[in-house]
């Protein structure tokens, strides 16, 4: 389905299945961000635009995500202030898991051969010398 049409469905689809659209909404990038961008105004649609842009940033669109999260604070309805908070915490947590470096993990060489040992093993006591 072309971009316009997933909006159109998501957009008259019922409130309780509407998520059902974020993934095919968000798999659109940058388009998809702008589509739902006007919906961040609204009081039936902002928070599922809030969760599209979310997950367009986490597919890839970060910065642009980021950025139109915060500018949406000052239009964004009363009750979805904390999908915002939300959205761009995940966004930085996921940004700062991409950009931490691996742990190298060394390992000590193995022995080349097997190590003597003076005590016999499971007794924890010396074998005594007899005369």
């Amino acid at each position: 389905m072309e971009l316009q049409s997933l909006l159109q469905a998501a957009e008259s689809a019922p409130p309780d299945s509407r998520i059902e659209w974020r993934d095919r909404i968000a798999a659109h990038g940058p388009l998809a961000i702008e589509g739902v961008r006007p919906w961040l105004a609204s009081g039936s649609l902002a928070a599922f635009a809030i969760r599209v842009i979310e997950r367009a940033g986490l597919d890839g669109e970060a910065e642009l995500a980021a950025k139109a999260l915060r500018a949406a604070r000052k239009h964004i309805p009363e009750g979805v202030e904390g999908d915002i908070d939300w959205a761009l915490l995940r966004l930085r947590t996921a940004a700062r898991q991409r950009s931490a470096p691996t742990p190298v993990i060394v390992a000590a060489p193995a022995p080349s051969r097997p190590l003597r040992r003076s005590v016999a093993l499971g007794t924890g006591v010396a074998r005594r010398r007899t005369r």
